[in-house]
């Protein structure tokens, strides 16, 4: 049996939104932990309130006594094998579905969203800032 255990955690920061929507109103709720056995599907549940129109989205995890690593961007197309996640747009969510967990795959695992209208950033990088993961370790 594993454990993985979720987080929210929104991702604004280095962005200065331009045009449509507020960060004020921008959120992410998750599931807490959930237990599977190795090798079955495993669903994190991701739900998102925003006024933007094309939010980026990520997975971050972090294992035991580690900061958190991206796991999952919503619009790479090398994320790691074995996880998927898609945003539905009409259900307002992003939910990584880990095909067949294993021991590995126990962690805290972290939703975040970020909009993507943006201005004057040269980059997006979907990286924590250095205060965020001392913040999500005392979680």
């Amino acid at each position: 049996m594993l454990t993985v255990s979720s987080h929210y955690q929104q991702v604004l920061a280095d962005v200065k939104p331009q045009g449509e929507g507020n960060s004020e109103g921008d959120s992410v709720t998750q599931n807490h932990s959930i237990f599977v056995t190795e090798k079955e599907k495993a669903l994190l549940y991701c739900q998102y309130e925003t006024t933007y129109s094309a939010p980026d989205f990520f997975w971050y995890i972090q294992l035991e006594n580690k900061s958190p690593q991206l796991l999952y961007d919503g619009y790479r197309q090398d994320n790691k094998e074995g996880f998927k996640a898609r945003p539905d747009n009409s259900a307002k969510t992003f939910n990584l579905e880990i095909a067949a967990a294993g021991l590995s795959d126990s962690a805290t695992y972290y939703c975040a969203m970020r909009p993507t209208l943006c201005e004057s950033v040269p980059h997006l990088i979907p990286k924590l800032p250095p205060s965020v993961p001392k913040l999500l370790h005392e979680l």
